[in-house]
């Protein structure tokens, strides 16, 4: 739910299309294990696996859909949060298309209801504090 009136009363916004990104025609160096070469130093380096598939990327789509339909004036984060897809299991990488976990919006939008601004609100609940979104802690753990 969205904080008190802040709801679109024709309901939920059409979110737009994530843009397709096709990670290995991306022009970066890339290593016989497949992976594109972001960052390169002495002491290593930041690789991105183009098949990786796990809560973090399932969690990136997340922040994707919100952040692709929030449009200052038109569409706001408060309206994108509510309408992003729902995922339907606790396994978001494993779903067809791209959603956010009920958790997420109810946190944000709990966030919202308590006075946090919106894009803070969607900093907490999706990067500072990512407890709502099923597998990401582990992963962040190490475990």
């Amino acid at each position: 739910m969205l904080p008190v009136g802040l709801a679109c009363e024709e309901g939920k916004l059409q979110i737009p299309e994530l843009p397709k990104v096709e990670l290995p025609s991306i022009p970066l160096p890339k290593l016989n294990t497949g992976n594109l070469v972001l960052i390169e130093t002495p002491e290593g380096g930041l690789q991105l696996d183009p098949r990786g598939n796990d809560a973090i990327t399932a969690l990136g789509a997340c922040a994707d859909l919100v952040t692709y339909c929030f449009e200052p004036g038109k569409r706001t984060l408060d309206q994108c949060m509510e309408s992003v897809p729902q995922c339907k299991t606790s396994r978001p990488w494993q779903e067809s298309e791209a959603c956010c976990p009920a958790d997420c919006t109810d946190a944000y939008a709990k966030a919202r209801d308590k006075g946090q601004e919106p894009v803070a609100a969607f900093e907490q609940v999706l990067f500072t504090q990512p407890d709502c979104f099923p597998g990401v802690r582990a992963l962040l753990e190490g475990k």
